[in-house]
């Protein structure tokens, strides 16, 4: 027995990072993974030899309407790909990989993943069609959520039904995180870590102004691990605030374990999030965490006496510096009771009952 992933690319984004955390317990359980992805994309992650990956071939910068035409026309293709195999779970992982999923002939029988806002997406605002395609596409298939706050959005401005919406959190590798001892730091002086796409939503602009103004400069580094498009103007700022030295960009990390073990604190200034897969791999990694309360699922992860981490810089700056601080001198133990419900074992275990509860008992 097999599991099918739909995939866009293992670009090095969260939901990818779930995919294969997913598939590599599925492994260790004895099952191997299928994955179906679109774009002939740049991999950012190591894929080990026991997934078996067919890809479409799509040019990662073909516009979305391209996309969609290539996925239809290599719908053939991909069905030849699954043909002949029994799959005990199916899931879809983003857009336009769930499209891709829907014209196979496993589409009625595919866990649909929604890992990010349909909200706060720019084309939800400026396309009035938008949440009737949303609404249309999710009709009748199951949906699952990666946290509470996503499925109330779909429910409540999407207008999905509920009982098509099952919330299932992003699941961590704690083996891996609880596995590594090297006590040798990845970098020489003390750090705070950004770990995340330098794009304007996950802020990286903001962790660097929170930096430079709270003069946490004066003991500690900033190290970002991630890429994107903000690259330029973090470097340009960086030299505006004479930070040459104290700020560095190290580029995406394919095991990023280790910078987290070694890390002081883990700061996180995203605009909006689903489940984001750095707080749950830091809390496995016991380190510190200060993150903005944004839209949707982190305030899932940092709960209890953790809340009072949760910052709001943009109304609140200096009490966030304030927050930062204080973390940095004292922060609480972090005990399995914050990490146990993203174990990857009782995740994908999750995974597996909800397919066969929804589709085999209804003997599709």
């Amino acid at each position: 027995m097999r599991a099918l992933f739909f995939l866009n690319a293992f670009a090095g984004g969260g939901a990818e990072r779930v995919c294969l955390n997913l598939a590599g317990q599925l492994h260790r359980m004895g099952i191997e993974s299928d994955f179906i992805t679109i774009y002939d994309a740049k991999t950012d992650y190591d894929v080990p030899d026991y997934i078996y990956e067919f890809c479409l071939g799509v040019n990662a910068d073909a516009t979305f309407i391209k996309t969609l035409k290539c996925i239809f026309k290599g719908r053939h293709e991909m069905n030849r790909f699954i043909s002949g195999k029994r799959y005990l779970l199916v899931t879809a992982h983003l857009q336009p990989s769930g499209f891709a999923a829907f014209l196979t002939r496993v589409g009625k029988k595919c866990l649909y993943v929604v890992h990010t806002s349909q909200h706060l997406e720019e084309k939800y605002d400026s396309c009035i069609f938008y949440r009737a395609g949303i609404r249309l596409f999710f009709r009748g298939k199951k949906v699952i959520t990666v946290s509470k706050g996503l499925r109330e959005e779909l429910i409540c401005e999407c207008k999905v039904l509920p009982e098509n919406v099952t919330v299932i959190y992003n699941p961590g590798d704690v083996q891996t995180a609880q596995d590594i001892t090297e006590q040798v730091s990845p970098h020489k002086k003390p750090y705070i870590l950004f770990m995340g796409r330098l794009e304007e939503e996950k802020d990286p602009l903001m962790a660097l102004e929170l930096f430079y103004r709270g003069k946490f400069y004066d003991k500690y580094n900033l190290v970002y691990l991630g890429q994107g498009s903000l690259e330029e103007r973090v470097r340009k700022r960086i030299a505006e605030y004479h930070l040459e030295k104290s700020v560095y960009l190290s580029g995406f990390q394919k095991n990023p374990e280790r910078w987290m073990k070694q890390a002081s604190l883990l700061l996180s200034c995203s605009k909006w999030e689903g489940m984001p897969m750095n707080l749950i791999e830091a809390l496995l990694c016991g380190t510190p965490i200060v993150a903005a309360d944004c839209p949707y699922g982190v305030n899932e992860i940092l709960t209890d006496e953790m809340k009072r981490y949760l910052i709001q810089p943009e109304k609140d700056f200096e009490k966030s510096i304030a927050v930062i601080s204080s973390a940095l001198s004292s922060y609480p133990k972090i005990t399995e009771k914050y990490y146990r419900k993203f174990d990857g074992i009782l995740i994908t275990q999750k995974y597996l009952k909800v397919w066969e509860a929804v589709f085999n008992q209804k003997g599709r």
